[in-house]
């Protein structure tokens, strides 16, 4: 599986002429990514609580080296996977940006930006004194624990680690 979710980074970046060298360029590339998506919901939490939780959890949670070890019948895999995340919060926005670097059997056909290949992009934003948007940019497999954090920690409702290990 985690041969898979290295392909799927870079098939989702290496649909693009060069690779996103910043969140707004990941943004705008993932929605006509091959296996990107955008998934968009409501959070009935504070936007300043969801901005909080970002800022605390992302580097608690999220940096992080994870080395995985795959085999098939004909080759076997080594990589060691780097989480870089960062959190950029003002009054009307918090994002938490996702960059992930690979050393091994992986070939990075392309320029990466400073601290790996963006992975998952996500951004709250007010929509009332209770109530906050969030979308979230990011591959639609090979990433859904991840995922499933942040969304955890915009809704309040798991503010738990992500086992980065089960993708």
């Amino acid at each position: 599986m985690r041969k898979l979710t290295a392909s799927v980074a870079l098939l989702v970046s290496a649909c693009a002429v060069q690779f996103p060298q910043n969140a707004e360029e990941f943004r705008q590339q993932i929605p006509d990514a091959f296996m990107g998506q955008v998934q968009t919901f409501e959070a009935k939490r504070p936007f300043r609580d969801i901005a909080r939780t970002f800022q605390a959890k992302a580097p608690e949670c999220l940096k992080v080296a994870v080395r995985v070890r795959s085999q098939t019948g004909t080759s076997v895999s080594n990589i060691l996977y780097t989480y870089k995340p960062t959190v950029v919060a003002t009054d009307k926005k918090a994002e938490l940006h996702v960059q992930r670097h690979m050393e091994g059997n992986v070939i990075v056909p392309g320029k990466e930006p400073p601290g790996g290949l963006y992975f998952l992009v996500a951004d709250a934003t007010p929509i009332d004194r209770s109530r906050t948007r969030i979308d979230i940019y990011g591959p639609s497999r090979g990433a859904d624990t991840l995922t499933r954090a942040v969304k955890g920690w915009a809704t309040g409702e798991n503010v738990g680690c992500p086992d980065l290990t089960k993708d």
